[in-house]
């Protein structure tokens, strides 16, 4: 079933994020397929810093939203309900948005980034593959601070928008849950001259 191979690329992409899943694992083991097609319930889950929702028909996806939307003045509202967690992860169904719906996203989105976290929402045929496994991506990883902050003093950068950039809604940034702001190393091999390493800034 298509929604176990959701399950199992959304499971890597948390993993290569740096949670922990073991109390997702534990609960997805006791749900039927069928229930995260169910209008009565939106299924979630979460692991140590994410909440996952599943909103897989177009009631659980308006009903997800609408409630998104009345409490974007009071965010913490909505936190509550998914485990306090500030990470939010929206799986929908393969409709397409409506743009105010795109545009409340966006807004919540920089409410949870002011409070350290970030939603994103992502449709089932986005999850069918896990991109950072294709044999032509090479591998990507988010620095940290001090990561950050050696890198930027040993090629004498004075902002990070003077490195190459790399769009937020990018595949891979996707993936990785990179903000705007965040920087990534690239690690590229070659026969001839090895391994080297790009840097790029999530805008």
């Amino acid at each position: 079933m298509e929604i176990d191979i959701v399950i199992e690329n959304l499971k890597d992409m948390l993993i290569n994020r740096g949670d922990n899943i073991d109390e997702f694992e534990e609960h997805e083991a006791e749900i039927e397929r069928e229930d995260f097609f169910n209008d009565n319930n939106a299924i979630n889950f979460h692991t140590s810093h994410t909440a996952i929702i599943f909103a897989l028909t177009k009631n659980l996806r308006s009903s997800i939203l609408e409630d998104l939307k009345k409490n974007m003045t009071n965010i913490e509202g909505f936190v509550k309900k998914y485990n306090g967690k500030y990470n939010i992860i929206l799986i929908l169904n393969n409709d397409i948005l409506t743009t105010p719906s795109i545009t409340a996203l966006s807004i919540i989105d920089k409410i949870l980034q002011k409070k350290g976290g970030i939603l994103q929402y992502f449709h089932m045929n986005e999850l069918l593959f896990n991109p950072t496994k294709h044999i032509l991506v090479p591998p990507h990883r988010k620095l940290n601070a001090d990561e950050i902050k050696v890198i930027m003093e040993k090629y004498m950068i004075d902002g990070k928008l003077h490195l190459p950039l790399i769009l937020h809604n990018d595949r891979i940034a996707q993936w990785i849950g990179l903000k705007r702001g965040d920087i990534i190393e690239i690690t590229r091999y070659n026969e001839n001259s090895g391994k080297s390493y790009y840097y790029r800034c999530c805008v």
